[in-house]
């Protein structure tokens, strides 16, 4: 399937998702995947093949900063865990952290973007599923 599509509903759809599914267990794959959605969120015309396009300069230009206080309140974690998890996080390179927020990095974008893709589609299947099985219902 071609990803040429308009992809921040989808992308948004996955990764409000992935982090309600997963809120409560404050691993760092978790804290990542909010900053991830926060930083996608209406983005406008923004393709999914974008993503292994950007740099870590351009990610700072393009995608929208996330604070350490909304992550803790979306994923219902205390600060000072999320804060702790952070650290560990830039200091991998997973995240880049500036005076405007926090950011997934380039490093974080290429280990997980073929992971991220898979299950895009897996997610956009059941949607037609479900879907398909709504409209032949009614």
């Amino acid at each position: 399937m071609k990803l040429v599509i308009e992809s921040t509903k989808i992308l948004e759809s996955y990764t409000n998702f992935f982090v309600k599914l997963s809120a409560k267990k404050n691993a760092p794959k978790n804290i990542t995947t909010a900053i991830f959605s926060t930083n996608i969120k209406n983005l406008h015309k923004f393709m999914i093949k974008d993503l292994k396009k950007l740099n870590n300069d351009l990610i700072k230009k393009t995608l929208n900063p996330v604070s350490i206080n909304f992550i803790s309140r979306s994923l219902d974690v205390p600060r000072e865990t999320i804060r702790r998890n952070i650290l560990l996080l830039v200091n991998k390179n997973y995240l880049i952290r500036n005076q405007k927020g926090l950011f997934v990095s380039e490093v974080w974008i290429e280990k997980n973007i073929d992971k991220i893709v898979s299950e895009i589609n897996d997610f956009m299947d059941c949607y037609k599923e479900i879907t398909g099985t709504f409209k032949k219902n009614n």
